[in-house]
């Protein structure tokens, strides 16, 4: 698991997945989270993406009081469908995609890499036809909200421990290490 004292936000997250992708991929002439797309056109080719789910993580808790949690998020790769090769280009947009994906870890984000999940076809909307989309889908495990460790920035220097059922007892702490 990636650092567990570096503070996670969503915003955070969604603003370098965006941001890395239009990077990667100039190509694209929309690449954004949560576009309405039912209520205008979209000018493609497009990257639609969003968060789907949070899933808890139990297992990977590192003990900070943050919220360990399996994100899943789907990248819609839509093409205008102009002609006969449009079934093969979204097809080829969306495995490039897949791979550039693959174990990607996103600049400045505290976040396990990109597991893929699905690279598919997709309905999207029955009201577009003319246009050709596939999903591409993967999740990070990442550790949101703020650490309880070190708020203040200060690291201890000299770590303490005791055994239960001492825990608590002042004179029942030894030093971590010997000074």
């Amino acid at each position: 698991m990636a650092d567990a004292n570096t503070e996670l936000t969503l915003d955070a997250l969604h603003s370098a997945i965006a941001g890395q992708l239009a990077a990667a991929f100039p190509s694209f002439k929309t690449v954004e989270f949560y576009r309405d797309d039912e209520s205008e056109s979209i000018p493609t080719p497009a990257l639609l993406l969003e968060m789907s789910e949070a899933e808890p993580a139990p297992d990977h808790d590192a003990g900070t009081a943050r919220w360990c949690a399996y994100v899943r998020f789907e990248a819609r790769v839509i093409l205008a469908a102009r002609n006969s090769r449009a079934k093969l280009e979204v097809r080829k947009a969306a495995t490039s995609l897949a791979a550039f994906l693959n174990l990607r870890h996103w600049t400045g984000i505290s976040a396990d890499a990109c597991q893929l999940i699905a690279c598919e076809p997709d309905a999207f909307t029955p009201k577009v036809d003319r246009v050709e989309v596939w999903r591409v889908e993967w999740v990070n495990l990442v550790m949101l909200g703020a650490s309880t460790w070190h708020n203040d920035g200060t690291i201890p220097e000299q770590p303490f421990y005791a055994f239960s059922p001492n825990v608590g007892r002042e004179p029942a702490y030894v030093p971590l290490i010997e000074s």
